[in-house]
């Protein structure tokens, strides 16, 4: 599970990415003639390393992510702009861990959550031109000799996602529409000036989600969420999308974000970033 640009209590960081690494599931999403970008990681820790395509286009393109290494692992996506070596980009990627200010070219580029070693998932996304860093976010700092990139070139595109149910993140708040037991093809989108993700817990009994948010405050309690069961998404930047296909159950969730912001400080959910939802 991907905790990017945030920082988390230890006990927490343990309930919630045990929970997100053993039941993260995506199913292949896009349309017809979406260009197609493959992404693959082998090895694990520091030796773990990414294979990519070198170049594409701006605009909607199939993002597929396999998992060949022997852990469970995210692929987030880093778009870099300017000229900046991987020495810098591990160096942003370090402060944007903990919580400190993000530089000014580095940002959330998407990319996939946790995949279990052997297996595939496949997110649609609108790429905009800049060079893309694949990393891995679950364990240590990417060793910069093994970073490569994907030139994205053209123009800024003015292509847009669509899907019967949307998930909206903004500061500091999610809205949802069309959620429904089942396959849900979703359109992820942040709507707001802050980069953000979305982690999907089950309530347990009577919980609230200002009961997560109480416990997520204290550093030290164990939030009354599921520990099976979790979905999550990567990081996107303000005003961009992911399709996404989510397998619900009908009960009541809540939607969270552990994302700090850009300016650094603490993670979303802190600043209260946590909403309940319910699906019959």
């Amino acid at each position: 599970m991907s905790y990017l640009f945030g920082r988390l209590p230890i006990r927490t960081v343990l309930c919630v990415v045990s929970t997100m690494a053993v039941a993260f599931v995506l199913a292949a999403c896009g349309e017809a003639g979406d260009q197609e970008l493959a992404f693959e990681l082998t090895g694990n820790g520091k030796s773990a390393k990414f294979t990519s395509p070198e170049s594409a286009e701006s605009g909607k393109a199939e993002i597929t992510f396999t998992n060949n290494g022997d852990a469970a692992s995210d692929m987030q996506l880093l778009r870099i702009e300017g000229d900046h070596t991987p020495e810098e980009v591990v160096e942003g990627l370090g402060k944007a861990t903990q919580g400190k200010p993000f530089p000014g070219w580095f940002f959330a580029g998407g990319g996939t959550s946790t995949v279990r070693p052997g297996k595939s998932a496949t997110v649609t996304q609108v790429l905009e031109p800049g060079a893309y860093y694949a990393v891995s976010t679950a364990g240590s700092p990417p060793d910069p000799e093994s970073l490569v990139s994907v030139e994205v070139t053209g123009d800024e595109s003015d292509e847009e996602l669509e899907a019967g149910t949307t998930i909206t993140a903004s500061e500091y708040k999610f809205e949802a529409e069309g959620l429904k037991a089942g396959e849900n093809e979703i359109d992820f989108r942040n709507a707001g000036a802050q980069p953000h993700h979305l982690l999907i817990s089950k309530l347990v009994g009577d919980a609230t989600a200002g009961d997560v948010e109480k416990a997520f405050k204290s550093g030290n309690r164990k939030p009354p969420i599921e520990e099976k069961g979790g979905l999550a998404t990567a990081v996107i930047e303000g005003g961009e999308s992911q399709l996404i296909d989510f397998d619900l159950k009908p009960g009541r969730y809540a939607f969270y974000c552990f994302i700090t912001d850009r300016q650094g400080g603490p993670p979303h959910a802190i600043k209260g970033m946590v909403d309940e939802f319910e699906v019959e």
